[in-house]
């Protein structure tokens, strides 16, 4: 039973305090003992791009490999799957009816954007809203268990049709085209910037390198999208979105416990530990508003209508 004090801990959307040392292991640098695991979880989440969340925990190697072995049963659920799809419905709902946002295909093709290039657009940003509530749900069950000592999931009064799996979804080709800041010209990296200062990140999510990819587009999306950061509805929303990840979470079709002393037997020394922490509770507080974020880009996508 949670405690009334750590049950509001737990709901409370939260930064952490200090600076986080964040230091991922991208796809093409990882090693032939570690790709497989990169690739299974791509392949069981159905996504083509390994989320720099799990980029980040794959430095802490010993405890990544055990999370992902955890976690991946329910990741291949019934239950996982029609979740992280209400995650997803919730954002756009919410979004839609919070804030008055411009369709931007008008002012795209004044720029030069043919129908081609903004169904580019709008398929690009259909893989990040498809696995960003995935890489959520993932990133909270990590976060509960290590942070806060919680086993989750497995509870066998559930509708055992929740933890069938479900039908294979194959999305993991090709990767993304993303531009890196080091590859920015002066233009897109002062978007870059700005990103990074607005939400206080010390770095690009691969959602915005891969709209990096049309500089002009990011600016105007960035540009609409900014004034509703940290507003009251937008806070609002990410708090639903967060207490929706872990009620998803709390109820996982199978379980998943690795807490500080498991990760400790894992392989990992207190220092490691602690880091991983913070690590951790940095991308579950960011995802519900990159969520929030591709929302917002997507709703301005959408063809203007005559009223």
């Amino acid at each position: 039973m949670v405690s009334e004090q750590l049950n509001q801990t737990i709901k409370a959307l939260q930064r952490p305090e200090r600076d986080v040392p964040v230091r991922p292991l991208p796809e093409h640098r990882v090693d032939a003992e570690l790709a497989p695991t990169y690739q299974d979880l791509k392949a069981t989440l159905g996504v083509p791009w390994v989320g720099v969340i799990t980029q980040a925990v794959a430095h802490y190697r010993p405890f990544f490999v055990e999370a992902w072995r955890q976690f991946q049963p329910s990741a291949r659920s019934h239950y996982f799957e029609s979740c992280c799809d209400a995650i997803r419905l919730t954002a756009w709902e919410q979004a839609g009816d919070a804030f008055d946002i411009e369709s931007r295909t008008g002012s795209l093709r004044q720029l030069g954007y043919s129908d081609t290039e903004l169904a580019q657009i709008r398929a690009t940003l259909d893989v990040f809203d498809y696995g960003n509530p995935k890489y959520l749900v993932l990133a909270t069950a990590i976060q509960q268990s290590l942070c806060h000592g919680r086993k989750l999931g497995g509870d066998p009064a559930q509708n055992r049709r929740d933890s069938m799996p479900r039908a294979p979804i194959y999305q993991t080709d090709p990767i993304p085209t993303m531009i890196e800041e080091h590859h920015a010209v002066e233009s897109l990296n002062a978007v870059y910037e700005d990103i990074k200062a607005t939400l206080n990140l010390p770095f690009v999510n691969s959602d915005y390198k891969a709209m990096g990819r049309w500089p002009s587009y990011l600016a105007l999306a960035w540009g609409d999208l900014k004034p509703s950061i940290d507003s009251d509805p937008y806070v609002r929303i990410r708090q639903l979105i967060h207490e929706q990840a872990i009620a998803t979470a709390e109820k996982l079709p199978h379980t998943y416990f690795l807490d500080r002393t498991r990760a400790i037997q894992a392989g990992l020394s207190e220092e490691q530990t602690d880091e991983l922490m913070q690590v951790i509770s940095l991308f579950q507080w960011l995802l519900s508003g990159l969520i929030l974020n591709v929302t917002h880009f997507k709703l301005a996508m959408r063809e203007k209508t005559n009223k």
